[in-house]
């Protein structure tokens, strides 16, 4: 991780600029919204399923016939593309694990990362922790799947292979690798997998990357303000105004190394939710921890209503945490030393240490103007970067490749 936050810092400078603030973001947003926004008033957007394996420790684990919150709120661990469920007609599957090569990407977590033996990763199949089942009870065959039913498929870390894709020539496959350390996620920025079309990298920053023209920077957490509260049936005016909003919620990695004097300063600013390591839980069949979910109900709700999210300490972290608190609503503070995505960030919300986030909250307290400014700022980032242009990016990109599928198929007719 500390490899990949250096070379985004690298790419894009730490904060963004005022002037791109002020002016060109509020007009590209409009223009990407106001594009989408057509889009699916004529019918053009295609029909996805997202797919996972049964051997994968995050997202989501349901019947495909799942509603979009009974989905989102499944997950093992994060909240991952909740935005496809609420703007694309979209199904979930989870499918079993297939033994081709090009299946294969969830190994690397053994081998190089050595995370953990892969007999960890098969273990979900049969039971998940803290919960009587595994995702086995839900996983379905590759080959049981009509796939001519989508027009766009997307894999986390591919989960179809390509005996299958080749029957399908019509749909467009697509998939993300999971992890960024992985040599797959490396790979894949030169040339897909075989048997797939499009490359999802992660990124998202106000400059693309200069990409192979299989790649397109698409987030894991494809995630707007107020799609929380649209999943859920929340007011999503609630995201905009919130005058009730109160509080502190500390980033999971920070709260872990949280001393109690930091948490007391915290509590002056209202409630404070920070899960901390005596607040694990454990299964009570195998002793394993119980990963906290970014989804669970006390959780969700802290997220919901706390007017700050803050990280000033803990490993260094990419930044799909933030992309979520600042869409179900928060203000994010972050030590960008340890921050994978510096330009979410303005001076008043860039801290370096516990006494500078302090300093930080107290300036934002006293100035509301202040604190609104900010908060539209980067709610209209996380707009525009996780979901407006990457969805036109890949309705661009589908079309694309549909277009020279269906020529292909005419030809050879």
């Amino acid at each position: 991780m500390w490899f990949f936050v250096a070379a985004h810092r690298g790419m894009f400078a730490s904060t963004v600029s005022s002037a791109w603030d002020r002016w060109m973001l509020p007009r590209l947003t409009q223009r990407a919204r106001r594009r989408l926004g057509t889009r699916c008033q004529r019918g053009e957007l295609p029909r996805i399923a997202l797919v996972k394996q049964d051997c994968n420790e995050d997202l989501y684990c349901c019947s495909p016939d799942a509603t979009a919150w009974e989905t989102i709120e499944s997950t093992l661990l994060r909240s991952g593309p909740a935005s496809l469920f609420t703007l694309f007609d979209r199904r979930f599957f989870i499918v079993r694990t297939e033994t081709d090569a090009e299946c294969n990407i969830w190994k690397e977590k053994s081998e190089p990362l050595r995370w953990a033996p892969q007999a960890w990763f098969e273990a979900f199949r049969d039971r998940i922790p803290g919960r009587d089942h595994g995702q086995s009870r839900f996983a379905l065959s590759v080959d049981d799947i009509d796939w001519s039913a989508f027009d766009l498929v997307i894999s986390v870390d591919v989960s179809v292979p390509a005996r299958i894709t080749a029957r399908y020539p019509q749909v467009v496959w697509a998939y993300y690798v999971r992890e960024l350390k992985a040599p797959s996620w490396a790979s894949s920025l030169t040339r897909p997998i075989v048997g797939q079309d499009l490359y999802l990298s992660q990124m998202f920053a106000p400059r693309r990357g200069r990409h192979a023209p299989h790649v397109i920077d698409f987030p894991y957490h494809f995630q707007h303000c107020g799609v929380f509260h649209e999943l859920t049936g929340a007011s999503v005016d609630a995201v905009a105004t919130t005058p009730l909003r109160r509080g502190v919620f500390v980033e999971y990695h920070t709260a872990r190394t949280a001393s109690d004097a930091e948490l007391r300063q915290l509590a002056a600013f209202g409630p404070v939710y920070a899960r901390r390591a005596e607040d694990d839980q454990f299964d009570a069949l195998s002793g394993e921890r119980i990963p906290e979910r970014s989804m669970a109900e006390d959780g969700l709700r802290a997220l919901m209503q706390s007017k700050y999210h803050v990280k000033w300490g803990g490993r260094a972290i990419f930044g799909t945490a933030k992309v979520e608190a600042i869409s179900a609503g928060c203000l994010v503070l972050s030590d960008l030393a340890l921050d994978g995505t510096p330009f979410l960030h303005s001076q008043a919300t860039a801290i370096s240490d516990f006494p500078s986030l302090i300093a930080a909250l107290r300036r934002l307290e006293a100035d509301d103007a202040l604190y609104q400014r900010e908060r539209k700022r980067q709610q209209l980032l996380v707009d525009y970067l996780c979901v407006l242009r990457p969805a036109n990016d890949l309705i661009d990109a589908w079309r694309r490749i549909r277009q020279h599928k269906q020529s292909r198929l005419r030809k050879s007719a």
